[in-house]
């Protein structure tokens, strides 16, 4: 019997292995045992929610998988059974993220679900039942937006037996900035769940993708949860001016966070970073649905298992360089070349107008003699640089992490609309200039960016910024 379950009935049962062929066969027992009981208003939902539920268990938890069904009169009660002890958690992701809502939509089309923790493992579990009232639309869509998860937890084991586990220790992380670990986690969360779809098909590829997974949980996670939570710790800066379309008007300041882990989270640490190197490869190589990712992205995520490492081995801790490092400024990848991209670059480069010509990875293809003499450059200078060198400092945050989610998502709040923004000069200082940002290409991913820069008088370059980046956000 299993927990939970009304009195006298017998489950019906499958033990499934961690693969992706796995929600198929719990769609299929749910949907018979639905229609040997005369149940089928009740199939689209239960079918929904076991499939999000075990594609889950098989993604992220890597262990056999147990799924039960028990139909009684009144109400049908799912539980799928894993053995690893991360428990699911609906993502901090904004409005456009293209992962992460799950858990919000077992939430939506089910009455009731919940986690039962349990140290070797969880169940995750769902009911259906007579008479709940249909939910509005408002309802449905505030599942995604909140936590409908009862969350409750097994006996645990008595810490004062012997053996009862590593001690754990603490790592001190300084200078988490919040809004870019927001996009580096969407970005490492596509990357993994592709990784585990292009494992499926190519069995050469050696991956173990069942520790980075408990990395992940152990850390980028648990990063997130830190560093989103953290909202009296860090301030709110305005780096963009009223009526600007960007959703990164506000920058929350970085965040010091400590956090107790176990020996084993540094091998952890370290297989995730071998799977997210070989993922961003793959990504670069086009094998993947997923962009790869801008170097500030990948530079946090190295510099947080880096430190997780270091610090387990008694080095002390090193501060987030941030994402005005010098370094970010270079990219040695090599730029495209085709048609479409030579006719742009000669555009830009002929015209007497200021402009500046960017690809996918940020990288300057070409910038006009006008826009390079105002700016303080060489044009030969500026181009192989990425476009960061243009941004002033306490702007690139935000760029990043809205340009990384254009990337993931396709949508941008600049391209066609007059701006006014600072452009850094090549002493440091900003000048005040209208923008004006096409996109131009294939698509996402694909495309270039070109962004008509005028200065907005001749006046002396100012001291202190006033707006955003100049691509898509």
């Amino acid at each position: 019997m299993t927990e939970g379950a009304p009195a006298g009935l017998r489950p019906a049962e499958l033990r499934l292995g961690s693969d992706l062929r796995a929600p198929a066969a719990a769609r299929r027992l749910v949907r018979e045992l639905l229609a040997e009981g005369g149940r089928d208003a009740w199939t689209d939902a239960a079918e929904l929610a076991v499939s999000e539920l075990v594609t889950n268990a098989a993604l992220h938890a890597q262990t056999a998988i147990g799924v039960s069904a028990t139909l009684s009169a009144h109400e049908l009660r799912v539980e799928v059974r894993d053995h690893s002890p991360a428990g699911p958690r609906q993502r901090s992701y904004g409005s456009q993220a293209t992962t992460g809502r799950g858990m919000g939509m077992v939430a939506a089309v089910t009455d009731r679900c919940g986690v039962v923790q349990r140290p070797d493992g969880k169940t995750a579990w769902f009911v259906l039942e007579d008479g709940a009232p249909e939910p509005s639309l408002e309802e449905l869509l505030a599942a995604f937006d909140e936590e409908q998860w009862e969350v409750t937890h097994a006996a645990p084991a008595d810490p004062t037996a012997e053996g009862s586990g590593p001690v754990a220790r603490q790592v001190v992380l300084l200078g988490v900035p919040p809004t870019l670990w927001v996009a580096a986690q969407e970005h490492h969360d596509a990357i993994l769940r592709e990784l585990h779809l292009y494992s499926e098909v190519h069995a050469e590829v050696d991956l173990d993708l069942r520790r980075a997974e408990a990395a992940r949980t152990a850390l980028l996670d648990l990063v997130d949860v830190r560093a989103q939570g953290a909202d009296d710790a860090a301030a709110l800066r305005v780096a963009l001016p009223d009526g600007h379309p960007s959703p990164w008007r506000e920058i929350r300041e970085p965040v010091d966070l400590t956090l107790e882990l176990l020996p084993d989270d540094a091998a952890a640490s370290t297989a995730l970073q071998d799977v997210l190197d070989a993922g961003e490869q793959l990504a670069s190589e086009g094998a993947l649905l997923a962009f790869p990712g801008q170097p500030e992205i990948v530079a946090v995520r190295d510099w947080l298992c880096e430190q997780v490492q270091s610090q387990m081995r008694g080095v002390p801790p090193r501060r987030w360089s941030g994402s005005a490092d010098e370094r970010f400024e270079v990219d040695a990848g090599a730029a495209r070349a085709d048609t479409e991209t030579a006719a742009v670059v000669e555009r830009v480069r002929t015209s007497r107008r200021g402009a500046v010509c960017s690809d996918a990875r940020n990288r300057i293809l070409a910038v006009s003699a006008p826009l390079a003499a105002h700016l303080g450059w060489e044009v030969d200078d500026l181009v192989g640089r990425r476009i960061v060198a243009l941004i002033p400092p306490s702007l690139r945050e935000a760029h990043i992490a809205g340009f990384s989610r254009h990337l993931s998502t396709g949508q941008a709040h600049v391209l066609g609309v007059p701006l006014v923004l600072p452009v850094r000069h090549a002493s440091g200082r900003e000048l005040l200039c209208d923008f004006l940002i096409e996109q131009v290409g294939a698509g996402v991913g694909r495309s270039l960016y070109l962004a008509w820069i005028e200065p907005v008088d001749a006046g002396e370059p100012r001291g202190s910024a006033a707006g955003a980046a100049d691509t898509p956000r």
